[in-house]
């Protein structure tokens, strides 16, 4: 019986050998239980002994397997990575692939100016998610990466034209100056004084009224 070994490296990653080999294997970065016990059963290894008691050979036909599970008879439907951009065949990756899959993918939609891509130039939520009250963390909802309005700023003075979102500046026009209050002042008394008072027409004196006798 070979020796028990506590820690077993596979694919790059140190897993432990306390666990069952399905539930050891789904710490590997894109490789579900599911996938795990598929890949036990095609590489003939009992998906629950413990990991840390195979053997070399059968932690090397499980390194096989892994490597290349379409080659030995895994479904089409399971792999993760069906039509790939640059094959063109259907392929699955674990670890660190993923991250770099994942990245040129990225980068793959910037270059061709996809909705997705400008999405994630902007830093705003790729998948039809709503802005309006949720994904506050980080940037502020609706403004731009700095580099972006750097850059539509530079465009937009090139142009002569005012900045989005900016107003252009409004030419003030000259006030007129207001005359100071104590000299309206006086003005209003000196029109008062050079008015001529009207004449009031004289009164009619009434006619005294006879005594009754």
């Amino acid at each position: 019986m070979p020796e028990f070994k506590h820690i077993v490296r596979i694919a790059g990653k140190d897993l432990s050998g306390e666990r069952h080999v399905q539930l050891a294997l789904s710490d590997l970065k894109g490789v579900s239980v599911m996938m795990a016990r598929a890949v036990a059963y095609l590489a003939k290894v009992d998906p629950m002994v413990k990991l840390g008691s195979l053997s070399k050979d059968e932690v090397a036909r499980l390194e096989e397997v892994l490597a290349q599970p379409q080659a030995h008879g895994m479904p089409t439907w399971m792999l993760n990575r069906r039509k790939d951009e640059d094959t063109g065949k259907d392929i699955h990756i674990i670890g660190a692939d993923i991250d770099r899959t994942v990245r040129s993918d990225i980068a793959l939609e910037r270059r061709i100016r996809s909705r997705r891509g400008i999405r994630h130039e902007l830093g705003l939520p790729v998948r039809g998610q709503r802005t309006r009250s949720t994904g506050r963390k980080g940037m502020v909802v609706g403004v731009k990466r700095k580099e972006i309005r750097i850059r539509e700023a530079e465009a937009a003075a090139k142009r002569g034209e005012a900045p989005k979102g900016e107003k252009a500046p409004k030419e003030e026009k000259p006030k007129a100056e207001k005359a100071p209050k104590e000299a309206k002042v006086k003005a209003e008394k000196v029109a008062k004084e050079e008015k001529p008072k009207e004449e009031k027409p004289a009164k009619a004196e009434k006619a005294p009224k006879e005594e009754k006798k």
